[in-house]
């Protein structure tokens, strides 16, 4: 896959700016899952991106845990992917609803016209690339180039508006850059019958 520019660009315009940028997050986030992956350490672990191209990041780089802040944006996020494929949405089940509380230190809002703005972020672009047609045709996306540079710079995570759900917004957060003092913590475990 040929890397987008902006994976650099962004680097640098990132660069010594964290601390202007970035805030804290605190609150619940929440997510839906396939019935495999409902073990506790699974659920918020950000494998996701490592085996499957994703919105923000392209297979292979790092762990990504895709979150939303309100119920029904988890499920719009879910049904929007499985239509864009076609499936009918009784095909898109069983799914299992998670949520964990978020606590990171370090966390970029890109629903923040200032932030992109300095960033040089378009909102138009974070809601309307279309990922899937730009990695079939061998080109990394800009959102996924993003991602990327975000992860790089070491933010905890960052929080855009849905393309799924206009008016909500995703936390997209790397675990592997979470502080010691930050968390993603499973609120309930699923109980399954036996």
């Amino acid at each position: 896959m040929i890397a987008h520019p902006e994976r650099s660009a962004l680097g640098k315009r990132l660069a010594g700016k964290l601390e202007e940028l970035a805030g804290a997050f605190t609150g619940t986030v929440f997510r839906f899952i396939g019935p495999k992956y409902s073990d506790v350490d699974e659920m918020f672990a950000g494998k996701g991106p490592l085996y499957a191209d994703e919105r923000w990041l392209a297979k292979g780089h790092c762990l990504a845990t895709y979150t939303a802040l309100l119920p029904e944006t988890a499920l719009a996020e879910t049904l929007a992917s499985t239509r864009y494929y076609g499936f009918p949405d009784a095909k898109s089940v069983p799914l299992v609803f998670v949520t964990a509380e978020a606590k990171l230190q370090q966390v970029i809002d890109l629903r923040d016209g200032k932030n992109r703005q300095r960033l040089r972020i378009a909102e138009s672009a974070i809601l309307d690339t279309d990922w899937r047609k730009e990695n079939r045709n061998g080109k990394e996306a800009i959102t996924q180039a993003w991602g990327w540079a975000l992860h790089e710079s070491g933010v905890e995570g960052f929080i855009v508006p849905s393309s799924a759900n206009p008016g909500s917004s995703n936390l997209i957060a790397f675990p592997g850059n979470l502080k010691r003092s930050s968390h993603l913590k499973v609120l309930s475990e699923v109980d399954w019958p036996r």
